[in-house]
């Protein structure tokens, strides 16, 4: 999973710095994005082969991508109801009830990404992961 979220992030905050700038979105602009993340091979199985981003500019590219990570989020909390009521272990439950609390924040700050995205406000977007990020480094 940190797999996906490494993906996914490097795709938006490159495509937030390039949609300032208004460049359009092909083909070797997601190869290069991909590239730059720790995964390329699941980068480009995930953007790369979604057929929505090859004809979408750097901003429907950055949404596509904030919605890729809101879907993959959505079928981690649905595993997580699935798993739930049938551990046993206390100590089991309360982990992944702080596994279910994680994965509900994240997803609280993929909608905010979007708003702000959806806004064209992508510094407004930056900002919010960095700070998140920065929030999750200290506290670790």
């Amino acid at each position: 999973m940190a797999s996906f979220f490494s993906c996914a992030a490097t795709v938006f905050l490159t495509i937030s710095t390039f949609s300032i700038n208004g460049c359009n979105a092909y083909g070797a602009l997601i190869e290069g994005i991909c590239k730059q993340s720790q995964d390329y091979k699941y980068c480009m199985s995930v953007v790369g082969n979604d057929p929505r981003a090859a004809a979408a500019d750097l901003h429907r590219l950055a949404l596509l991508s904030i919605q890729v990570m809101a879907i993959q989020i959505q079928d981690t909390l649905d595993q997580i109801s699935r798993i739930h009521p049938n551990l046993k272990d206390p100590l089991a439950q309360r982990r992944l009830r702080q596994c279910k609390s994680d994965y509900d924040e994240a997803y609280t700050n993929l909608q905010s990404s979007f708003s702000s995205t959806s806004r064209t406000a992508y510094m407004d977007a930056i900002n919010l992961q960095l700070t998140k990020s920065l929030i999750v480094h200290i506290t670790n």
